[in-house]
């Protein structure tokens, strides 16, 4: 194992670690002017840099933002996350819809149209697709839906059969008890999920600098991992944190830290110089 000693006068053994997928990324304190949770202020702007998000200010200076899991070519766990609350959102209006085509088909004796099969309809099919894409987390708060969703569906063939048989106004009445018991449990789900769910985006501001005094970019995370301190045996570099000259296309990555006493997995860490070059280039 190599250890870094080139740079240990701009080099502390801080750094603050945040996770992309299931990749785990660290940048130095030394790098880093402020940690803030500044991603609401953001003055969006477009520009050509695809991870550009735009403006903030820091101390009434302006300073470039730019979301990171972009520059680093990664998927946004944070945008993942929007992505399934908005889905979520969908299903639930689309059932409260449903729900109200099926009361309208009763009290009107006129033929259901929509989905009784929990697996056809939109929102199941999103389901299945998501049980096997999602994080381990959302995976096991979208497992909930699948017995109360398949009940709700299963409300128009009972209730559709009871107006059949007992009539119109047995059948409103059964809808209405439903309606405080297994429906209002999908409704309570839904609510629930996306509260959880809407607790994990908290996205985080790093005011990167090269001073330790001004800002020099602003770079947003999806959240924030922790800040550990590590040993110099513990740092391994891989490549120059600053001198990009003979490199054709400069890796962000400049070294990681491994703790063998530990399960957890390498930081990757990386260089805020070579961060400002992607930006550049």
């Amino acid at each position: 194992m190599t250890t870094a000693t080139a740079h240990t006068t701009e080099r502390s053994n801080r750094i603050l670690t945040f996770l992309l997928g299931h990749t785990r990324f660290a940048i130095n304190i030394s790098s880093i002017l402020s940690i803030t949770d500044d991603f609401g202020k953001i003055e969006a702007s477009k520009n050509h840099q695809h991870s550009f998000l735009g403006y903030l200010y820091y101390r009434n200076k302006p300073v470039n933002t730019y979301e990171c899991s972009t520059l680093l070519g990664r998927d946004s766990n944070r945008t993942d996350l929007e992505a399934t609350i908005d889905s979520l959102n969908e299903g639930e209006e689309s059932h409260v819809a449903w729900l109200n085509e099926l009361e309208q088909s009763i009290t009107n004796d006129i033929v259901f149209k929509d989905q009784r099969d929990p697996e056809l309809c939109e929102f199941g099919h999103w389901l299945q697709h998501k049980q096997n894409t999602a994080d381990d987390a959302t995976k096991t708060l979208l497992a909930r839906f699948e017995e109360p969703h398949t009940e709700f569906h299963n409300q128009a063939d009972t209730l559709l059969e009871l107006a059949s048989s007992a009539g119109t106004e047995e059948a409103l009445k059964q809808l209405s008890v439903a309606k405080r018991g297994r429906i209002s449990e999908l409704m309570r789900l839904f609510s629930y999920t996306k509260s959880q769910l809407q607790s994990a985006v908290h996205p985080v501001v790093l005011y990167m600098t090269r001073d330790g005094v001004t800002p020099w970019f602003a770079l947003v995370l999806d959240s924030m991992d922790d800040i550990v301190s590590y040993e110099d045996h513990q740092f391994t570099q891989m490549r120059d944190p600053d001198d990009l000259s003979a490199e054709a296309y400069p890796d962000p990555i400049y070294g990681y830290v491994h703790n063998s006493e530990t399960d957890e997995k390498d930081s990757l860490v990386l260089s805020a110089t070579r961060l400002a070059y992607l930006i550049e280039h």
